[in-house]
């Protein structure tokens, strides 16, 4: 009789990673993901919620958050914020008739060295002519550009997301020009590769 040979159960052979936030929120907790090896983990990206690390505003789960892992010991994962999103739904609904977008994507290097993008976009009352929507985006250009160079890394996400000082800078130099309405962080990407990914994102 022709053996049969056994099927080897490959999840048996993973290792479980727990996912830690970055420093600059606490360290907490975020997920567990399983890997071939602790090496094969870093660079993988863990998408979350905002929310999961800073519950103190309910807006905040409109907001995903990339972490790429950048270190694993001791099946604990440390990780760097990548990657920050709008939620494009809920930013496509403040877009109303009669008002104008004003968007703004540039890209500058914090005090420690790192390469970002970001993407801001304010929301006028009223329509306005391309004139005044070049003085904003030029306006907004200034402020960032005046601004990060003089911030670390966690210091701009701490201004962009939780006390949102940089966002209400850029919404008062605007206002000098014409009314805002809104003004929301679209997007930040750091640019900077710190870790080459090794497997496919995370889902």
């Amino acid at each position: 009789m022709p053996k049969v040979a056994k099927v080897k159960d490959r999840w048996k052979t993973k290792v479980w990673i727990e996912v830690l936030a970055p420093d600059i929120f606490g360290n907490v907790s975020i997920a567990k993901i399983p890997a071939n090896d602790e090496q094969s983990a870093v660079g993988r990206i863990v998408p979350i919620s905002y929310y999961q690390v800073n519950s103190e505003n309910p807006e905040n789960n409109n907001i995903k958050l990339y972490l790429q892992i950048t270190k694993v010991e001791s099946l604990k994962a440390k990780t760097i914020v990548k990657r920050v999103e709008y939620a494009r739904e809920v930013y496509r609904s403040m877009i109303k008739r009669g008002s104008s977008l004003v968007e703004w994507v540039g890209d500058y290097k914090t005090s420690d060295g790192l390469d970002v993008r970001v993407h801001i976009s304010l929301f006028t009352p009223e329509k306005i002519n391309w004139s005044r929507m070049h003085k904003i985006r030029l306006a907004i250009n200034k402020v960032l550009t005046e601004n990060i160079p003089n911030l670390t890394y966690d210091q701009l996400l701490e201004q962009l997301l939780r006390d949102r000082t940089l966002i209400d800078k850029v919404t008062e130099e605007a206002k000098k020009i014409y009314p805002v309405k809104n003004a929301v962080l679209l997007s930040l990407k750091l640019i900077t590769k710190l870790v080459k990914p090794l497997e496919a994102p995370v889902q």
